[in-house]
């Protein structure tokens, strides 16, 4: 079976803290700037202008346009510019709970975005609706129990589904995440009943409003990457403005002025990193580089040997230099927000013990990424096959557009 990413702080059972990580956030009224770093390394950027929020996440109360059996497929109003793209099967988790009532032309329907609306496509919907917590992933329309695929010990994973069985209680559905392991159960199952009673509110709230409406939004990204990193890593936050509601535990908050927000940002060397992520070729220690390339049914990482390499021609150098490799494409993978299917082309590899070592790294480089991501292997052209999950905007897709001149086939910076 395919390979997934490892669990960043539970080996054999016992958890620790990763590394601690520093979030800058830069702010006008216009736009905010969100950087997370490992030290001064660039591991996600976020730039959102007001009103180009992400939608993921949101629960709308949606009105159904038009049915297509043959696409299996129904378009949904939700008072936006294009209408939401919703499949008619859902998880067998779900039809178990919910039945197989047929869709209907007119009829109101609880949606929420699993990807947000792109260029001519619509947003991308669910009924099978997940409210996503730090420590669970509560699922009011089905009744399953399971476990984050980070938690890998086998008596973590017995005490998770155990505690998650408990919350539950055949109410709802339920996905014990990892950080539930670093937390008090009573945390977790206060948690856990908050997103019940949130949950009980939007169906209430729907009874009384006029399709389509909006009537539940995730919460800004700050929020959510303290929500999904803090019971992992010990955090700092440097920000211009103060906190607007209590920090989780193991965050520390400084608030800066403009003129130390920017020092802060040009000594981590912020903007130097978001043009690297944007341009094509990213150069490696030992001489070597990636070659990435963003295409509309994959993104390619092609891995070029250094100098060095060639000239030795030593196993060991080609070696060092996937090794290199696999840290840097799992960190540019996740900073321009790359999803979808992901092949790279490491250098030739002798042997299939060459080839294993490689894919652990690429494991190890890729345990700490919120997003699920998934290692699948090597085919049997010799590519490492992996697939990320598609939400927002790639970083290339926010900070520039096609270029005018040779009609999308290059791109610009936005203005």
């Amino acid at each position: 079976g395919p390979h997934t990413r490892g669990n960043a702080g539970s080996h054999g059972g016992g958890l620790s803290m990763g590394r601690p990580l520093r979030l800058l956030v830069q702010g006008s009224r216009e736009s905010t700037r969100i950087a997370l770093l490992d030290e001064t390394r660039l591991l996600e950027f976020y730039q959102e202008d007001t009103g180009t929020e992400s939608l993921v996440g949101s629960v709308f109360l949606g009105r159904v346009e038009r049915v297509l059996p043959d696409v299996k497929a129904a378009f949904v109003k939700l008072g936006l510019a294009q209408n939401g793209f919703l499949p008619l099967r859902e998880a067998e988790s779900y039809h178990r709970a919910c039945g197989n009532a047929p869709l209907l032309t007119g009829q109101d329907v609880l949606v929420q975005v699993k990807k947000d609306p792109k260029g001519e496509k619509g947003a991308f919907l669910t009924r099978d609706i997940g409210l996503l917590g730090q420590y669970v992933l509560l699922m009011p329309k089905n009744r399953f129990v399971g476990l984050s695929r980070r938690v890998t010990d086998e008596n973590d994973r017995t005490r998770a589904r155990e505690m998650g069985k408990r919350i539950a209680d055949g109410r709802f559905g339920i996905i014990v995440r990892h950080a539930a392991l670093f937390a008090p159960v009573k945390q977790v199952e206060a948690e856990a009943e908050a997103l019940w009673q949130g949950w009980c509110e939007i169906e209430q709230h729907a009874q009384y409003v006029k399709a389509p409406a909006l009537l539940h939004e995730e919460p800004a990204t700050l929020d959510v990457l303290l929500r999904d990193y803090a019971a992992r890593h010990p955090i700092e936050v440097l920000s211009q403005c103060r906190p607007s509601e209590t920090l989780p535990q193991g965050v520390t908050w400084q608030t800066l002025s403009m003129l130390e927000m920017e020092a802060a940002w040009s000594a981590a060397r912020v903007e130097k990193q978001v043009d690297e992520a944007l341009c094509r070729r990213i150069p490696l220690p030992g001489g070597g580089s990636l070659v990435i390339d963003e295409r509309e049914a994959l993104t390619t990482i092609d891995v070029n040997s250094g100098s060095a390499a060639t000239a030795a021609g030593g196993e060991s150098l080609a070696m060092e230099e996937n090794l290199r490799a696999a840290a840097e494409a799992a960190r540019q993978i996740r900073l321009r927000n790359l999803s979808g299917i992901l092949l790279i082309d490491f250098i030739d590899m002798q042997s299939d013990a060459e080839r294993a070592r490689v894919l652990a790294a690429m494991e190890e480089a890729a345990s700490d990424d919120r997003v699920k991501t998934v290692i699948h292997g090597f085919t049997s052209l010799g590519l490492l096959e992996m697939t990320r999950k598609r939400t927002r905007d790639t970083l290339s897709d926010t900070l520039t557009q096609p270029c005018d001149a040779c009609h999308g086939t290059g791109r610009v910076r936005r203005n």
